[in-house]
């Protein structure tokens, strides 16, 4: 036999200040968090700007009218073949990124060794190669 189940709902301004911060913590615990992506967005954004390259941008639509620019970097994930990532923008020559990449990131020797190999190409080219990425 069905059952009638009533709830009471109410709006956030109408919780006393104790239930505010209870809704608060179980948001902060439970809600889904999109925004964890946003440090590995920035370290990756900082290393291309070390390594000489500058991402392309796309504008965004802001609530208050104005836009902002957003790299061009995206990526799918954790659930079938053909996910990855990928990125847009331009590859020039970035005078000492061998040795800043070293200063930003000291144990990583996978960016050592791409700065130090960007630099060898750069260097027969004399220092004048430039590229562009680009996705479909």
């Amino acid at each position: 036999m069905p059952e009638v189940i009533c709830t009471t709902v109410y709006q956030f301004p109408e919780l006393s200040d104790a239930a505010k911060e209870k809704a608060r913590s179980w948001y902060r615990d439970l809600a889904p968090h999109d925004d964890w992506s946003d440090a590995v967005y920035e370290d990756f954004e900082r290393i291309c700007e070390i390594l000489g390259m500058r991402l392309k941008t796309t504008p965004i639509r802001l609530m208050g009218g104005g836009t902002r620019a957003k790299p061009c970097i995206w990526f799918s994930g954790f659930w079938s073949q053909g996910d990855g990532a990928c990125f847009e923008g331009y590859l020039g020559h970035a005078k000492g990124a061998a040795a800043r990449i070293r200063d930003y990131a000291p144990m990583d020797a996978t960016l050592h060794g791409i700065a130090d190999r960007l630099q060898a190409i750069q260097r027969r080219n004399f220092y004048q190669l430039a590229a562009e990425a680009t996705h479909r």
